[in-house]
């Protein structure tokens, strides 16, 4: 991985960047929550309480149709932010200025292969709220995460 290739989409412009998996199930997501619920490195609010995170993510759907549900999952400097929004979507949201050299950059790109492998699925890095807009892709055909720049 080559930081000058990636760090100018690290750069704050005051805007978050997305991980998508588009084309989930309840399925996927409960491969995904499982091993964030191990991990000791997820923080879960209802509302703005903390709350211990559930043991089945359907839970966290089910309390999404009346309140507000973050789940925050900690790599090492970056909080990636979670939300319920469909079964069909998995997305977390995170701050470029996080990633603040290559050691967070190699980190967040082992968790795009990491979900990938979870789920067989494409994983995208993204600008805030643009799916087309890949900043990195990973591939379950290449098992390899490609970075590119944004146009």
């Amino acid at each position: 991985m080559d930081w000058s290739q990636i760090a100018t989409d690290s750069k704050s412009d005051g805007s978050l960047r997305d991980i998508y998996i588009l084309g989930t199930s309840i399925d996927d997501w409960a491969l995904i929550w499982n091993v964030l619920t191990a991990s000791g490195s997820l923080a879960f609010d209802v509302d703005g309480i903390a709350r211990t995170p559930p043991a089945d993510v359907r839970e966290a759907f089910a309390l999404h149709a009346s309140h507000s549900v973050t789940a925050c999952y900690r790599l090492g400097k970056q909080r990636l932010n979670c939300h319920f929004f469909v079964e069909e979507e998995v997305e977390f949201d995170l701050d470029p200025k996080d990633v603040d050299g290559l050691v967070e950059a190699e980190r967040l790109g082992q968790f795009l292969v990491e979900l990938g492998r979870m789920t067989s699925k494409e994983v995208r890095l993204t600008a805030v709220n643009e799916r087309e807009a890949v900043i990195a892709r990973y591939s379950p055909i290449s098992d390899s995460v490609i970075w590119s720049a944004v146009p």
